[in-house]
């Protein structure tokens, strides 16, 4: 499961984020296109864009839920 302490700071402020436990296997990317996308100097995802759609908020949780890391979390502020 995500941890909010180990959020990555690419992040854009709101309630889905993606922390440090990624390995950037592309997935959430693959899925959620309009939210995530990735930080190649670091080697993980990020979320871009928070979800405004009701289609872009169900890619997250698709998205959340194919991430073998659990790295995608929706506690965010």
């Amino acid at each position: 499961m995500a941890e909010l302490k180990l959020r990555v700071p690419q992040n854009v402020p709101g309630k889905f984020y993606v922390d440090k436990t990624c390995i950037y296997c592309d997935v959430c990317r693959d899925v959620a296109p309009t939210v995530f996308a990735e930080d190649k100097v670091n080697g993980w995802a990020y979320v871009f864009n928070q979800p405004k759609t009701e289609e872009e908020l169900e890619a997250v949780r698709e998205a959340m839920d194919a991430c073998p890391t659990e790295s995608i979390g929706d506690d965010g502020e």
